[in-house]
């Protein structure tokens, strides 16, 4: 009878998520049944032509000689990526999966409208929900009366405001109840205390802090990159991604047109112009001049849209 090889027996895949991409290699959590990160692993990719982002959730074959280490076999499909063009055209990815972001910002240094509606705009369009963290909000600030105009513009346009303040712990339990089950991203300039926060909602997550510099640019105070890779970590039921900090964000968006999407108000007063191709400059029953000469739209906000369809329209977005 003629000899016949065990046909190859398939690997056991496992479960796991992210954790953080480190060089060549690949830190990943296992999932627990509940889908909780549990077990960590340091991993190879089977294949480079896949590109690997924390918050993605992949199967891993382990090493049998070395149970702390794998590779990764799949990267399974993504519900969410946020991601951003840089100045050259090219996207960058920050992470996947995400459901909330947390737009971190702080007294010092100081906050501006246009960064906010950034993330706002790649929140809408990715899916998400998003909130603004003001952290440090015990200490005081020469610029409080900008500060209470730029919280009470974005609550009255229904985006929820959490006032915190990692060294006192103030607010911690109000956002740690808002994370809730969700998987959050604390973005935001360097300096506003992102790791202080993330320090606070888990003390075992022992993240770097760094203090601001004196250096100024423009008026802005300049932190220190205490974060330099994008980090997973869980928090209760849910989890939580800090990320280094970034002064400059535009948006990936596919098609301008899409751009209007992330600005609600703008949107809604478009649709009162005479003309569909309205470009709300100088033409004629202009719904949005109306809406901005009556105040309904802020003057802050409209500068924000107007910045980035530029941004769009000579190709860097």
């Amino acid at each position: 009878m003629a000899h016949q090889d065990n046909p190859r027996q398939q690997p056991d895949l496992v479960p796991a998520v992210v954790v953080s991409h480190l060089r060549s290699e690949v830190e990943v959590a296992t999932l627990s049944r509940d889908g909780a990160p549990s077990q960590r692993l340091r991993c190879f990719q089977r294949s480079r032509s896949i590109e690997v982002v924390t918050g993605d959730r992949v199967l891993i074959e382990r090493d049998p000689e070395h149970p702390e280490r794998g590779v990764i076999d799949e990267v399974q499909p993504r519900r969410s990526l946020l991601a951003r063009r840089n100045r050259s055209g090219v996207v960058q990815t920050i992470c996947a999966n995400l459901d909330l972001l947390l737009i971190t910002i702080a007294p010092d240094p100081e906050p501006h409208a246009d960064l906010i509606d950034r993330y706002l705009v790649a929140a809408e369009l990715d899916g998400l929900h998003a909130a603004i963290v003001l952290n440090k909000c015990d200490l005081p600030a020469r610029n409080q009366p900008s500060i209470d105009s730029l919280i009470q513009l974005y609550e009255g346009l229904g985006v929820p405001v959490y006032c915190t303040s990692a060294v006192a712990g103030i607010g911690l339990d109000t956002l740690r109840d808002a994370i809730g089950d969700r998987t959050a991203a604390l973005v935001g300039q360097s300096g506003v205390g992102k790791s202080s926060l993330l320090n606070a909602l888990l003390p075992e997550a022992a993240a770097e802090v760094g203090s601001l510099t004196g250096k100024r640019s423009r008026g802005h105070g300049r932190g220190r990159h205490t974060t330099s890779t994008v980090r997973l970590y869980p928090l209760a039921g849910g989890v939580i991604i800090d990320s280094p900090g970034i002064r400059e964000l535009t948006p990936e968006v596919s098609d301008p047109t899409q751009l209007m999407s992330g600005f609600p108000e703008i949107a809604s007063a478009a649709r009162h112009c005479r003309f569909r191709n309205c470009r709300h400059d100088r033409e004629p029953d202009c719904g949005v001049s109306e809406a901005l000469a009556h105040g309904r739209i802020d003057a802050r906000r409209w500068r924000s849209y107007r910045m980035l369809e530029g941004e769009l329209s000579a190709g860097r977005g």
